[in-house]
């Protein structure tokens, strides 16, 4: 019986850490030292040793970087999945990858194995999302399938991602959003637009910067010297200060931070006078204003720097990950 017991125990604790590694693993960070990119897990391992002269973040499973002055892409061990012969290598999204290739200098798609998926022929181009990239032949935009065959004709001066069926263009000096056929489904006479996230769009008038609804109605007004699309319900706003408002019109957090980031987690990044610090939703300092910057959290760790080196702190503020790099990105999940 004994021994059986501690057969069980054995495989309990073998399988609660190798299941404790995997979700570690679940989260990569770029990371620089010596001008050298990689990655670490969150525990600050080296999970790809410092060797790129840049670096994307995962997405897809797969990291765009730079080395020897050529972009490629590696998976979560290092390894070479599309060898670095492109000018350019942005993130993969619903599957391709938006390159810069070198001979053409236009840019194109890949697949995950490295495959053209439309070939380069465009000025410019952005990631797919719901389906739809926005591109350019020459000045104008429009919108391609994955085929990179035009499905929205080139035509607009200014074209966004999609997001929630609608796109943010600008046509004829008027800016608005489209449907995923074209059709307007509102213009504005604002002088500037943002995305609409969660039903709300920042937009922009002869006097700041403001808040409309999906109807174009604005219902905060046009007075702020900026206004950010919403992330948790929270938009940042800014006159003279930093404060946040919520999808209904209301200042939650009243205009006192010298700066400040988006809510993600729960939690936004403040800087009061020369120092960084977080916040809750109802404008509670969580973690002290006392790093010399500071950005998201991610995984449950945020990004933040002291006396010029990054580390990462978690949400109670404590350090999990000495500071000890030249430069630091957010953890992103790695699927």
């Amino acid at each position: 019986m004994k021994t059986i017991i501690k057969t069980l125990v054995f495989v309990l604790a073998v399988t609660l850490g190798f299941s404790l590694r995997t979700s570690a693993q679940q989260y990569l960070a770029g990371v620089q030292v010596n001008e050298k990119w990689g990655f670490i897990d969150p525990s600050g391992k080296w999970v790809v040793q410092p060797q790129f002269e840049a670096v994307e973040e995962f997405s897809e499973g797969l990291a765009g970087v730079k080395q020897n002055g050529d972009w490629g892409y590696i998976d979560m061990t290092g390894k070479w999945v599309i060898n670095p012969v492109y000018k350019r290598a942005e993130n993969f999204s619903e599957g391709l990858g938006r390159v810069l290739f070198k001979q053409e200098g236009k840019w194109g798609y890949l697949t995950k194995d490295g495959k053209p998926a439309i070939n380069a022929r465009f000025a410019n181009c952005q990631n797919f999302h719901e389906g739809l990239a926005g591109a350019r032949d020459q000045k104008e935009w429009g919108y391609i399938d994955k085929t990179g065959q035009f499905v929205i004709p080139d035509k607009f001066e200014h074209a966004e991602m999609f997001i929630d069926g609608m796109a943010r263009v600008k046509q004829d000096e008027t800016y608005g959003f489209i449907d995923p056929k074209g059709n307007w489904v509102l213009r504005t006479n604002y002088e500037n637009l943002r995305d609409m996230r969660e039903g709300v769009a920042p937009a922009k008038g002869k006097n700041g910067w403001g808040y409309i609804d999906k109807t174009g109605k604005e219902f905060i007004p046009a007075i702020y010297e900026h206004a950010q699309p919403l992330s948790e319900g929270m938009g940042r706003v800014k006159k003279d200060l930093c404060g946040f408002v919520n999808g209904s019109g209301q200042f939650v957090i009243r205009m006192s931070y010298d700066n400040a980031r988006d809510f993600k987690e729960g939690m936004a990044a403040v800087k009061s006078g020369k120092k960084w610090g977080f916040i809750d939703k109802n404008g509670t300092m969580i973690i002290s204003a006392m790093f010399d910057d500071a950005l998201d959290f991610c995984g449950g760790l945020a990004p933040v720097s002291q006396r010029g080196k990054w580390g990462y702190i978690d949400k109670s503020g404590k350090f999990i990950v000495q500071p000890q790099f030249e430069d630091a990105m957010n953890f992103t999940k790695v699927e």
